[in-house]
């Protein structure tokens, strides 16, 4: 009997252990996704380039973007150039550490944009799923990220009297 409670604590370890593990990497991944969204709203392109890999492949709007070079060149650069009174983040963040290696993860979350650009207001939102792998120093990188936009619903009409 001592050696099936052997087994038994054992087994209990690990399944404590990995719980522990998942909810480190999971509030990790969440101070990550705040620490992007600092750079974001900064317009910061150099502290943005921390968080991508170099082979990043960004779906957005239709289109793809291959590459941290082609994405803040071709798309986010020119953007964040334009955007005026930006503000930006993620809500309801879900990440899921994805194997025991502590390696590879995903995250869905919602988004949310304000901006103007010229005389247009922005006020948008949408979906992301994010592909995240650490890299050779330990650090989350972003490999892929997919996002779908919603237009948000105007603002209901005044009552009629």
């Amino acid at each position: 009997m001592s050696g099936f409670r052997t087994v038994l604590v054992a087994l209990a370890a690990a399944v404590l252990g990995g719980t522990v593990q998942a909810a480190d990497e999971a509030a990790e991944i969440r101070t990550f996704l705040e620490a992007y969204d600092r750079a974001f709203v900064a317009k910061d392109l150099d502290r943005l380039a921390a968080f991508y890999y170099p082979e990043v492949t960004i779906f957005e709007g239709g289109g793809i973007n291959r590459g941290w070079a082609d994405y803040r060149d071709n798309h986010l650069g020119p953007e964040l150039t334009e955007f005026e009174g930006l503000e930006f983040g993620h809500r309801d963040v879900r990440p899921t550490p994805l194997g025991s290696g502590g390696r590879v993860a995903y995250v869905t979350s919602e988004y949310y944009l304000k901006a103007r650009v010229k005389d247009r207001e922005i006020d948008a939102a949408g979906l992301e799923t994010l592909l995240l792998v650490r890299d050779d120093k330990g650090a989350w990188k972003i490999r892929h990220s997919h996002t779908s936009s919603r237009r948000k619903a105007p603002a209901s009409p005044a009552p009629q009297k």
